[in-house]
């Protein structure tokens, strides 16, 4: 049984005090959606007209947006609105803007979807990182321990329920939290697609000798051929890919760690 806001501190203001002066449970928010680690925050950060509750900062001074409903707990239009736009007016003043996050303790889907519509920018081109919104849940343990979390709406699984069979117990025990685009089963391999930070697709292939992870990009820019270089990949006229080889008989542990590790090791190289 975990405990509200309300119950906690009482009013949003008090706990995003308190929160501004807590950086590990920012970067616990932060691990949940593969933001980078902040080392410092300030609380009622002025803009224009207002202030924002809560603004990280990491140590190269890109910034994560922390925007918090009130004591009601359920997520509303004006707060919604506030978290994307608050990381605009960021971005407009000259700041790098790696994300920004709704913190909540319920939320409708449309709000969600509405989200999801904003990232798409995102997605596709990496720079719009104003674009990175996203809702965590707010709760806090009888201890009065903080403990963020995804929404179940997250779980991209759940909405694409039908079309995902082979993974769907990987999905359900190892990867819950990806960005799972879809699922390509055919008689020569087995496909699961996602998506992290870049705008290439992850992929781990089940081939009849072998797996392989990785990440392709069509149509490649400069800077994603320069990201497969780091990585130490491959190009032709169209594509640029790395991917990792591993035996058939590697357990989906090992399979989930080579893709997180090279999701991690984008993520350094966008930080």
């Amino acid at each position: 049984m975990y405990k509200t806001l309300k119950e906690m501190y009482g009013s949003e203001v008090k706990f995003t005090q308190y929160l501004s002066t807590d950086i590990n449970s920012l970067n616990k928010i932060n691990a949940l959606l593969g933001l980078p680690t902040i080392t410092k925050a300030i609380n009622e950060y002025p803009i224009p007209g207002g202030s924002i509750d809560v603004v990280g900062f990491t140590d190269k001074g890109h910034a994560i947006v922390y925007e918090h409903q009130d004591q009601t707990g359920r997520a509303d239009q004006t707060h919604v609105g506030k978290t994307s736009h608050y990381a605009r007016v960021l971005k407009n003043q000259g700041l790098k803007v790696s994300g920004a996050v709704l913190l909540c303790e319920s939320i409708d889907q449309i709000f969600l979807d509405t989200f999801k519509d904003i990232r798409w920018a995102y997605e596709r081109r990496s720079y719009n990182s104003h674009c990175n919104v996203h809702a965590v849940k707010s709760q806090w343990t009888e201890q009065g321990d903080y403990v963020p979390c995804l929404f179940k709406e997250h779980n991209v699984i759940a909405k694409e329920d039908r079309a995902i069979v082979y993974y769907r117990d990987f999905i359900n025990t190892f990867a819950k939290d990806w960005s799972i685009q879809r699922e390509d089963v055919s008689d020569s391999a087995k496909t699961l697609w996602f998506r992290d930070i870049s705008k290439g697709e992850h992929y781990i292939h089940k081939l009849k000798s072998c797996y392989k992870v990785g990440i392709h990009f069509n149509s490649p820019t400069d800077q994603d051929k320069k990201l497969v270089d780091h990585l130490g990949g491959r190009h032709n006229q169209t594509k640029s890919t790395y991917e990792v080889e591993l035996p058939l008989t590697s357990s989906d542990f090992d399979i989930w760690l080579t893709a997180e590790k090279l999701k991690q090791q984008i993520r350094t190289q966008n930080d």
